[in-house]
């Protein structure tokens, strides 16, 4: 083996760059934040009494959050297939580099809000007062009920983060093939 040729595949190892990947995650944590809120703020002004009304908003809230989603990973993943262009020659990483930037949003969502879960679980529980009883009989109550729901909500929570890791991973894809016509303005 040649040394250029040697030379040549150690640069092509080095393809994979984490900067692009961390900034991705970062516009990915703080674009879901937004929308979400977002998606948020027009449930609650949509929100109706009757029962179909409550449907209708679960159903319109769940489209919002599954469109919110999809854009704000997309926007990461092309970031972060953008950003790497200069790094790496290989086009067709980008898809890897949108799924890396799904993946470090992840953990990082995950590191934030575990914290708050537990804040309001706990305090939410606190504030509440209900008696140890009446929250047992409700509880058994709704056991039937919601075994149904639980299966049902794991379907669409699964939904949701598919979609969210195809976004990803076609942004980083679209972001990484981004020609600029124009290389003097990019």
């Amino acid at each position: 083996m040649k040394s250029s040729d040697q030379l040549a595949h150690t640069n092509e190892c080095k393809c994979l760059s984490w900067k692009p990947v961390v900034a991705g995650a970062l516009v990915a944590v703080g674009l879901s934040f937004l929308l979400n809120l977002f998606s948020v703020a027009i449930g609650l002004t949509a929100y109706t009494t009757n029962s179909e009304g409550v449907e209708n908003l679960a159903f319109g809230g769940l489209i919002g959050t599954a469109i919110g989603v999809i854009a704000s990973m997309f926007a990461a993943g092309w970031l972060s297939g953008y950003l790497s262009q200069r790094h790496c020659s290989k086009r067709h990483l980008g898809a890897l580099y949108g799924f890396l930037t799904w993946c470090v949003a992840l953990i990082v969502a995950f590191f934030i809000t575990a914290d708050a879960q537990q804040y309001v679980a706990y305090y939410g529980h606190f504030l509440a007062g209900v008696n140890n009883a009446a929250a047992s009989n409700a509880a058994a109550a709704a056991a039937t009920q919601s075994t149904n729901s639980l299966v049902l909500s794991t379907y669409i929570v699964f939904c949701l983060f598919f979609l969210s890791a195809f976004a990803s991973s076609l942004g980083g894809h679209c972001g990484m093939r981004h020609v600029c016509k124009n290389p003097g303005s990019c």
